[in-house]
């Protein structure tokens, strides 16, 4: 009986389980003369088990977002208290450390309003987003020149315009709550969403244009239905692994089968 394989997109991953201090202490040797710190120890961690069961990897996830909030000068216990001014050094290192094992992989990161930082200093709420978010373009930016192929930029919230306005074209994946995927097919064809939104899927698609779905940690019975809507071709697996046992999470996402006869 035939049947249909789906490509793997990771959205990033979880902070893994803090290493042992054997562990821990064997990394460090393997990277002497490195500068490395427990972050690039976590990128590293979560970016190996996605080798080769992601088709499409990315690095990080919500836990990058201690290290591009300590590249802010200006941002000390979360609250912005100057103009924006970056230290990308260690962000720079962890794009190499990355190219390491996946060249020209995404990286996950959490979108400006998820960093949650408080104003300090504009005394204006569109302000200082809008200076949060041209930081947050220039460290993509540099991440990119550095070899990233480009972000997923994960939200906790409506999106909101200023990021809408910002973070533009292909280089750039927005992954929202499905209670805002209206918001964001009005500027992106790409698509994510649970596996418990899938039945709404179709009075979306009558309003907007729709390129690709990704639907995370669906079961065969969501891709079936799903695929009745749009062509296997236009079908990716996407997920978010979990702290422990990614290796298998990924496995299983790029494992998961249909048969063409059920669709």
């Amino acid at each position: 009986m035939r049947e249909v394989s789906f490509p793997v997109r990771s959205l990033g991953s979880a902070k893994p389980v803090s290493p042992t201090v054997t562990d821990l202490g064997e990394w460090v040797r393997l990277h002497k003369g490195q500068a490395t710190d427990l972050i690039t120890w976590e990128v590293e961690e979560t970016l190996k088990p996605q080798v080769p069961a992601a088709t499409i990897p990315a690095a990080g996830g919500v836990f990058y977002g201690d290290r591009i909030t300590a590249a802010f000068s200006n941002v000390a216990n979360g609250h912005i208290s100057d103009e924006f001014d970056l230290r990308t050094e260690d962000i720079l290192a962890d794009c190499r450390a990355a190219g390491k094992i996946v060249r020209g992989c995404w990286w996950a990161v959490p979108a400006p309003q998820t960093l949650h930082l408080a104003d300090a200093y504009f005394d204006d709420d569109d302000e200082a987003a809008e200076a949060l978010a041209d930081a947050m373009t220039r460290i993509c930016r540099l991440m990119r020149d550095a070899g990233a192929a480009g972000h997923v930029l994960i939200y906790d919230d409506d999106p909101g315009s200023m990021d809408l306005e910002y973070f533009l074209g292909k280089r750039f994946l927005r992954y929202v709550p499905d209670a805002f995927l209206e918001n964001v097919l009005e500027v992106q064809q790409d698509l994510i969403l649970s596996a418990e939104a899938v039945p709404h899927i179709a009075e979306l698609a009558n309003s907007y244009t729709i390129r690709q779905v990704y639907v995370t940690d669906p079961d065969a019975k969501t891709l079936i239905e799903i695929c009745r809507l749009f062509d296997p071709e236009e079908i990716l697996l996407a997920g978010t692994a979990p702290e422990a046992e990614q290796q298998g999470y990924w496995e299983g996402l790029a494992e998961l089968r249909i048969r063409v006869a059920d669709v």
